[in-house]
């Protein structure tokens, strides 16, 4: 895999920054879902080009969606050059040692510096980042730049399922009363403001969202240990990390909605919504 520096450095949430620093990247990778094949095939079906594909991945962190973009034969048989960009030492640390494969490269970038040439992508991917992005109206310029004139963005979340499951709910009601007062908890939702700015809508066509939702068995403790990746509960000290501990267990055993597998070995079904954007650009 080559790897080479991006020649300028843009704008890192401060709360990625610290959430994803050192030492935190390699629980990330262990303990993160992976993407269902039904969502891999899903975006594969946005793109209409065939093969020979050139593909931006903005935001790889440790390579979780990349590895299995790479290992999901319809992708795999049509990408010819996949860069992969993210502002984490660490994070890119993990991604070097975990992702083989000559058609990749590595490159430490953001959303709106990405060192990719101009009109050089067939297709932008974004998995579980883009709501980091700092600067919406620079991304969508950079979007721009480097797409090729049919080019798709796809942006996509591997999210748990808090409508849904009261149990979830109250693990993230839980977690948000410990954020600090400087943190923005409507974060997660701000980046649809991209969709109001005149720069995407002289660009881009109307985007197109869908809900896919999966499940996987998790015992309390894999499932607490991806609590402590979640970049607001990753920041915070020992002695809160523990009380977030014992409020997960407790809301577990009480179990509102919450659908056991194997009650007596400790395994429940962790219910996923995993959110798929698209965007393409308009016709020259």
């Amino acid at each position: 895999m080559a790897s080479s520096p991006s020649p300028a450095s843009g704008k890192v949430h401060p709360v990625s920054a610290a959430g994803f620093g050192a030492g935190k990247s390699e629980l990330y990778d262990k303990v993160r879902p992976g993407y269902t094949p039904q969502v891999l095939s899903h975006i594969r079906k946005a793109v209409s080009k065939k093969e020979g594909l050139k593909v931006v991945e903005i935001g790889c962190g440790s390579g979780i969606f990349t590895r299995d973009l790479l290992a999901y034969p319809e992708w795999s048989t049509s990408i010819v050059e996949l860069k992969c960009i993210d502002p984490n030492e660490g994070m890119r640390a993990v991604f070097a040692s975990t992702v083989k494969d000559p058609r990749v490269s590595l490159y430490d970038g953001t959303f709106d510096t990405t060192g990719v040439p101009d009109g050089w992508a067939d297709v932008i991917l974004c998995a579980t980042a883009f709501h980091w992005c700092s600067d919406l109206e620079a991304a969508a310029s950079e979007f721009s730049r480097i797409l090729k004139s049919d080019g798709t963005v796809i942006l996509l979340w591997n999210s748990h399922d808090r409508v849904n499951f009261e149990w979830l709910k109250q693990i993230f009601e839980l977690c948000r009363g410990f954020l600090p007062p400087t943190y923005d908890a409507d974060l997660r939702d701000k980046w649809r403001d991209i969709f109001d700015l005149p720069l995407y809508k002289n660009i881009f066509k109307e985007p197109e969202e869908v809900v896919l939702p999966s499940t996987q068995a998790k015992t309390l403790e894999e499932f607490t240990q991806a609590v402590f990746t979640w970049s607001v509960v990753a920041i915070l000290p020992e002695d809160k990390k523990e009380k977030i501990r014992q409020g997960v267990k407790e809301i577990v055993q009480r179990g509102d909605g919450l659908i056991w597998v194997d009650k007596e070995e400790g395994t429940f079904e962790m219910p996923f919504a995993a959110q798929v954007v698209v965007f393409h650009r308009k016709a020259l």
